[in-house]
């Protein structure tokens, strides 16, 4: 927004007319370029004080009960920025903690005002306040602060049942995306009887929910060596040996090419990319880079196979368009059996599409 970067970070803002009138309540944000609107005159809302989020907080518990969800039962989002009224912050919570984000530097000092109301509201442990602005975390440096009491170095928290360790102070990521909840739990039509391959597979959250739906075998493949030990703790805590299943410790590209050439198969593939790849040094691409992704990974697929795909940036074409360019090159052709994205838990404003950055979708390939 023109005339943010003139402001100081955090700094509260009263929006007028040219007349005079008040239009909105806001908090400069000079690190990406805008001003966040918080409250509006109709609101009664004075200022952006601890009564100001209680509010919110209130009616975003109250959204979110009427779906069912409560932190005693299943991890979940518990505010989603601008969608609930609190641009520029998001938390989730796992069991008797949260992990609230702050998209901007000058947005701490709200944090920590939400933070404890967050711990009055839910009747929380802790609160773990992390920095997620755009350049946070480089120089190996993580800006984080603890309200409350800090959680355990390792928590079991539960999915709908799934038990999943999460390690909420340790780093930006805490291994469990709850925008992926859903999902995970829909695994369970598909994967009973079925060879599994994930690819991406992080802490191993949709492996394992695969392996418990009936899968036999499931492979997992990531770069990191360390998500792996995690992803064989997260099988181990749904009783499930991860002896019986492989963990590939590679870059995706030179698996796929390895399995080729052995001519193994599988019969679902789950392929969840990042935004942004360590391998590469860049940004993920939907456009350049998943169509030959897409491509190599169907070549893998048997007859009748089922495909799982993600994409968690919202780019011009949708994700079944992307797929259909993969399918051509691997002259396979597929159905599409399912599409979908964030669960209620991620409310986002009609004027801002873009927020809506998930997509996922299955398909049966012939």
């Amino acid at each position: 927004m023109p005339g943010a970067e003139r402001c100081e970070p955090g700094q509260p803002l009263r929006l007028v007319s040219p007349a005079g009138s008040l239009l909105s309540l806001a908090v400069a944000d000079p690190e990406n370029g805008l001003v966040r609107v918080m409250a509006r005159p109709e609101e009664g809302v004075s200022s952006l004080d601890a009564g100001f989020f209680r509010a919110r907080v209130r009616q975003a518990l109250a959204l979110r009960a009427a779906f069912g969800l409560r932190r005693e039962e299943t991890t979940h989002r518990v505010l989603n920025a601008a969608g609930d009224g609190l641009p520029g912050l998001a938390a989730d919570v796992y069991g008797q903690y949260a992990v609230l984000y702050a998209y901007a530097r000058g947005l701490l000092t709200l944090g920590r005002v939400l933070a404890n109301v967050l711990l009055e509201e839910l009747g929380l442990s802790g609160v773990v306040l992390k920095l997620r602005s755009p350049d946070a975390g480089q120089g190996g440096t993580l800006k984080q602060e603890i309200i409350g009491t800090a959680p355990p170095e390792r928590l079991v928290v539960y999915e709908a049942g799934l038990p999943l360790e999460v390690h909420l102070a340790s780093g930006l990521n805490v291994g469990l995306f709850t925008d992926m909840r859903e999902h995970r739990s829909g695994l369970r039509r598909y994967a009973q009887g079925r060879r599994v391959l994930n690819l991406f597979s992080y802490t191993g959250s949709l492996s394992v929910a695969a392996a418990r739906a009936g899968a036999p075998q499931v492979t997992s493949v990531d770069l990191a060596g360390g998500v792996h030990r995690w992803a064989r703790e997260n099988f181990l805590l749904s009783q499930l040996d991860p002896d019986k299943h492989r963990f590939e410790t590679t870059e995706v590209s030179a698996f796929l090419k390895k399995e080729a050439r052995a001519e193994h198969t599988y019969d679902l593939i789950i392929v969840d990319p990042p935004t942004y790849s360590a391998a590469r040094a860049s940004a993920w691409s939907m456009r350049k880079d998943y169509p030959d992704l897409i491509a190599r990974t169907a070549a893998l697929l048997s007859k009748g196979g089922l495909l799982w795909l993600s994409a968690n940036r919202r780019e011009s074409a949708p994700l079944s368009e992307i797929a259909q360019a993969g399918f051509e090159r691997a002259k396979r052709t597929a159905q599409l059996l399912e599409v979908g994205g964030l669960p209620p838990d991620y409310p986002t404003h009609l004027t801002q599409p873009s927020d809506r950055y998930l997509q996922v979708s299955l398909f049966a390939v012939s």
